[in-house]
């Protein structure tokens, strides 16, 4: 596939499974992703002939298969989104910088661009890894949560601004809020979450 590495991250990997699955059955793919990675999954995924809307603010990677859009499109609830319904969206790390309430609006938003049956794959920055330490509202709920990191975690991860930290408990309620049927979530070895929820 073009020289590119396997996805190691644990949604790509279920991404890339679920499309090959759907694409056995003579499915037609249509894909929606953001966030950290996702140049790399938009050219895994269009190589398999998934049709992928990509939303970034990098130069055109000029891929038969990739329609790119900006990033902002994903925090406009009235953007117009070529490809539209789609079969997956995956959203990596991308709405951390959001209110616990503005992150569930949005998914809400994209739950709506989906097929029925369609799925959507998120990971957010987690409360347990080394992001919530001396993070200022460690101690508070989630949807209270919104403050910087500290000076050194804000330049190494490139996060200037005020973030959410997610616990895999606050991420289940999430979706759930969001009106997504949870289908599963998880944690990583460094204390991120994700999960996919389905759009019932």
């Amino acid at each position: 596939m073009s020289g590119l590495p396997p996805p190691t991250c644990e949604v790509d990997q279920w991404v890339v499974a679920e499309a090959a699955k759907r694409q056995r059955t003579g499915e037609t793919v249509n894909a929606l992703l953001v966030g950290i990675g996702q140049d790399e999954q938009a050219l895994r995924l269009a190589e398999t002939g998934a049709r992928v809307l990509l939303l970034s603010d990098r130069e055109p990677f000029g891929h038969v298969n990739v329609v790119q859009s900006p990033v902002a499109h994903l925090f406009q609830a009235d953007a117009e989104f070529p490809l539209q319904p789609f079969d997956l969206i995956v959203c990596q790390r991308a709405l951390c910088s959001l209110r616990y309430t503005e992150a569930r609006a949005t998914i809400r938003n994209l739950l709506g661009r989906l097929k029925i049956g369609g799925r959507f794959y998120v990971s957010l920055y987690g409360i347990h890894s080394e992001l919530g330490e001396q993070y200022a509202d460690g101690g508070k709920l989630v949807n209270e949560r919104h403050c910087p990191l500290t000076p050194a975690l804000a330049e190494r991860y490139k996060l200037p601004g005020p973030v959410c930290l997610y616990s895999e408990r606050n991420l289940f309620s999430l979706l759930m809020e969001a009106g997504g049927a949870v289908l599963k979530t998880s944690t990583s070895a460094l204390g991120h979450v994700r999960g996919v929820a389905a759009r019932i």
